[in-house]
């Protein structure tokens, strides 16, 4: 049995915002749920999904260049070159964050509603909100 390999987007659509509670809604494209308010909600960015479309992503296998040639993610693709296949996964997004404590950065992955931190360097507690 193989691995399936994968291969990750350049691209990722824009954090959006709730329309009615302003809390950070679910990543991606498409109607998405608030998780704070439950307000359903529409997010589209024509300048992202027409990136994800184009996307060229070289094969893992020969190095041969494709293109996506959908705004889907995850999807799987086979090289025409050598019938390789491999996933084409979503961008995973992250942020910076400041310390309070000690300032130092931290990049973490952003979630909707509030999150608690502990620094690593400093040990310092404290709460985010998205």
């Amino acid at each position: 049995m193989t691995d399936r390999v994968e291969v990750e987007s350049k691209h990722a659509p824009p954090l959006a915002e709730c329309a009615h509670c302003e809390h950070m809604l679910p990543p991606g494209l498409g109607e998405r749920e608030c998780e704070v308010c439950g307000a359903i909600c529409k997010v589209s960015h024509e300048p992202t999904i027409d990136a994800l479309i184009e996307e060229k992503v070289p094969c893992p296998h020969c190095h041969t260049i494709l293109v996506a040639g959908t705004d889907e993610r995850p999807i799987e693709l086979t090289c025409g070159a050598c019938s390789g296949g491999f996933v084409l996964t979503e961008k995973v997004v992250k942020v910076e964050i400041d310390c309070p404590g000690c300032e130092r950065t931290l990049r973490i992955r952003p979630k909707p509603g509030k999150r608690q931190l502990n620094c690593p360097a400093c040990e310092a507690a404290f709460q985010v909100t998205f």
